[in-house]
């Protein structure tokens, strides 16, 4: 696991059925890894207001869940690719989310990106990681952000990220720029 920290605490920092976790045969069939199947098992992936969506079919449900939180509409099986085979997850901000069974990295494939399909993370906890980030500095409504306050945001995503794995925001990453982009207006 390459992001190392108190996942008990972001747990409780989360609103009650806001980790989305996976079903441990879903998890142990997905990454070959002891460690990363006990990750998306015991943890999970914030929903972090639906940017992240599972896929219904690898959810541990959670009646206490988001409502959006499942996505019923995608293939589960799957795919090949030019990068291996990737098998979906759900969806991260309208993207296709998938996990290379091979290495346990994380890939988007987005309509609108160059790039059918994109690296975004080099592993589970970086994804979740960042989804909670994003949530995490996000000003509470009481706030009024100015345009230098959100690019003071933006970069505390960036540098807290690169710590653990600079694959998200990494010269020639599209995903996570696109998605700072919209941030503001979310």
């Amino acid at each position: 696991m390459l992001v190392e920290l108190d996942w008990q605490a972001v747990v409780a920092s989360q609103p009650t059925g806001g980790m989305l976790r996976f079903r441990a045969d879903a998890a142990s069939a997905i990454w070959s890894d002891p460690g990363t199947a006990r990750f998306a098992t015991e943890f999970g992936v914030p929903h972090s207001r639906g940017l992240f969506r599972i896929l219904a079919d690898l959810a541990e449900r959670d009646p206490a869940g988001p409502e959006r939180a499942l996505v019923d509409d995608i293939d589960p099986l799957p795919i090949d690719t030019p990068h291996g085979e990737l098998r979906p997850l759900g969806l991260l901000f309208n993207s296709f989310l998938y996990v290379r069974p091979a290495d346990g990295t994380i890939w988007v494939s987005d309509p609108d990106a160059e790039e059918e399909f994109e690296l975004i993370h080099q592993d589970l906890s970086s994804l979740a990681y960042v989804v909670y980030k994003v949530e995490a500095e996000r000003p509470g409504p009481e706030e009024d952000p100015d345009p230098y306050d959100w690019a003071d945001i933006e970069e505390i995503i960036r540098e807290d990220t690169a710590r653990w794995d600079r694959t998200p925001f990494e010269s020639g990453a599209q995903f996570w720029e696109r998605f700072l982009l919209s941030y503001p207006m979310m």
